[in-house]
């Protein structure tokens, strides 16, 4: 009982995830020096180098001015005014950080997620990529983001890479040996379902 291969195979990819969706993010907001009062602008995104989307925005004291039109359920397109609060949270050691009041459950957050309006992760029923991964897709992707952190492409086929200049020893091989059993779980796993079909 549960164990490789085991469970739904369908309710993988189910819920939309968050890496798919538009994202109005306050840590880079405030990295861009765009939470300024009275700055106003506009935040677009792109795929593939062409812009998919683009909203205005206008920032005062205490809240985001987000203007963008929208079209639920494939309805007419209607422009959306919304004013989404800024609270300033003061840290145990100084400084101060800055969060997001979803408009809808006023929960605190650091990114709102586009749908038909811009709400938190919670409210627009979003997963993370990996929570849409079964076991082997997990461990392959630890594996390329090791081979990718050590200049590889992040293929298996390939050697593994030399080690980069600057790293230790000690890193590079712990790396290795990780990257080894990662591999050695997606091959094992790989074989079991061969043997299955």
């Amino acid at each position: 009982m549960g164990g490789i291969g085991s469970g739904n195979i369908w309710r993988y990819g189910t819920r939309d995830t968050c890496e798919a969706s538009l994202r109005i993010d306050i840590r880079y907001m405030r990295k861009k020096r765009m939470l300024t009062p009275g700055r106003q602008g506009a935040l677009s995104w792109s795929r593939g180098g062409e812009t998919v989307s683009s909203i205005n925005y206008k920032c005062h004291e205490a809240t985001l001015e987000l203007d963008y039109r929208t079209r639920p359920a494939g309805g007419d397109w209607k422009p959306v005014t919304e004013h989404v609060c800024i609270e300033r949270v003061a840290q145990p050691f100084g400084g101060v950080r800055r969060y997001f009041r979803c408009p809808r459950c006023c929960a605190r957050c650091l990114v709102l997620y586009g749908g038909s309006y811009f709400r938190c992760r919670k409210c627009q029923n979003l997963a993370y990529a990996s929570q849409n991964q079964d076991v082997c897709d997990r461990a392959s992707a630890k594996a390329r983001k090791i081979r990718q952190r050590l200049g590889d492409d992040g293929c298996f086929d390939d050697p593994f890479p030399p080690k980069p200049k600057g790293m230790h020893w000690r890193t590079y091989e712990k790396l290795e040996r990780q990257c080894e059993i990662l591999e050695e779980q997606v091959a094992t796993q790989f074989m079991f379902l061969l043997a299955r079909f």
